[in-house]
């Protein structure tokens, strides 16, 4: 199996739910030809480099996945016939590319855990509050 990124920009009208059906399908076509989805990072509306089919902005999602490689036909047939998606782009990346990306996501992971037991100890228990004030 290879690894792959890929980089798509879905319409910037699509609303938020239909942006989840979106990637949701680009997962499952993913998921049905036996491939992986490793990472699916939402950037959020950002401003395009020049107008794509008369759009200046567009929502950007970032997709680290691995398959063989009939999942990129499937894919291509999928994206390319979905009016939401404006443009997309896949390549093949490296095994420490895909490395780092999970890397940085433990890291993650393990900061979002830190911060919530700071928060946990840093808020004393609704007791505590009311004889203080």
């Amino acid at each position: 199996m290879r690894n792959y990124e890929m980089i798509f920009i879905v319409h910037p009208s699509v609303p938020d739910e239909e942006l989840s059906v979106v990637t949701e399908k680009v997962t499952s076509v993913i998921t049905q030809n036996k491939g992986e989805v490793i990472q699916l990072d939402n950037w959020g509306k950002r401003r395009c480099a020049h107008k794509i089919k008369k759009s200046v902005k567009g929502n950007y999602f970032l997709l680290y996945f691995s398959g063989d490689p009939g999942v990129l036909t499937e894919l291509d047939r999928t994206l390319r016939y979905n009016e939401k998606v404006l443009r997309y782009q896949t390549v093949i990346v490296d095994k420490k590319t895909i490395e780092k990306v999970l890397n940085k996501q433990k890291e993650r992971e393990a900061q979002k855990v830190a911060e919530q037991v700071t928060e946990t100890e840093s808020t004393p228990p609704a007791e505590e509050q009311e004889q203080v004030t």
